[in-house]
């Protein structure tokens, strides 16, 4: 199989350092059973804990043509990161998900395996979307969605449910030079889908609650309005910017 069928799998990583070996441990075992060729890319974003060191003794035992480890120097941010590896990514098929084992590694394949169905449909993007959640969650999500509708007149669903998969030609051109470094990466990345006419699918992922540590883009109340008003700022800021 050559790179045309190759699935890259980022994983943005900032301070896991209690989830960060059973995430791989879970890749492991899902590529030894996959009959697709896989590799994943972990991207420490200048974790202030042990995160890196763990990273380093768990990558001693990961084949290095499956697994690769970028340690950023320092912080660039969450859609930095994310970037940063797909554009390290050898597959023509590319993914990202999340280190916080809140959606389970698995659903990164059920996505690949539902765009190897769809593709011939033309254009697509694949999604997951969160079941399960706390009511008061779904309210936020529910709100950002009709804010983001209102704005730019444009419906997009679940904006931050993992995992996302999509061509390497689709994020060369338009995600790779102009996405936001940030966690307006997701919205982002949708609304350019929506723009250049891809279709949308998404599947249902069952969203569980964190094991360890807390949610970077607002597990808090503090965190999750800061979220809330970046997110606001940068939907009005795409805005200003459409033509």
């Amino acid at each position: 199989m050559t790179n045309k069928n190759k699935l890259s799998i980022v994983i943005p990583c900032f301070n896991e350092a209690d989830n960060i070996a059973i995430v791989l441990e879970k890749f492991q075992n899902i590529l030894a059973s996959s009959p697709h060729i896989i590799e994943v890319i972990v991207v420490d974003g200048g974790s202030t804990d042990n995160t890196p060191t763990k990273l380093k003794a768990k990558f001693k035992e990961l084949d290095s043509e499956k697994f690769k480890l970028i340690l950023q120097p320092q912080r660039g941010g969450y859609g930095y990161d994310i970037i940063y590896g797909l554009s390290q990514a050898k597959g023509e098929i590319l993914s990202w998900t999340h280190a916080d084992l809140q959606t389970d590694p698995i659903d990164v394949i059920r996505a690949y395996e539902l765009y190897l169905q769809e593709r011939t449909k033309g254009l697509v993007i694949i999604k997951g979307k969160r079941k399960n959640r706390k009511l008061l969650e779904s309210f936020f999500t529910i709100g950002m969605q009709f804010i983001t509708w209102i704005a730019l007149k444009t419906y997009i669903d679940d904006i931050n449910a993992q995992p996302k998969l999509f061509s390497k030609e689709f994020f060369t051109k338009h995600l790779k030079q102009k996405a936001p470094r940030d966690f307006s990466l997701d919205l982002y990345m949708l609304y350019q889908a929506k723009k250049h006419k891809y279709q949308i699918i998404t599947f249902p992922v069952y969203f569980a609650d964190r094991i360890h540590g807390e949610a970077k883009g607002g597990g808090s109340w503090k965190g999750r309005i800061r979220l809330i008003w970046r997110t606001l700022k940068y939907i009005f800021e795409l805005k200003k910017n459409i033509k």
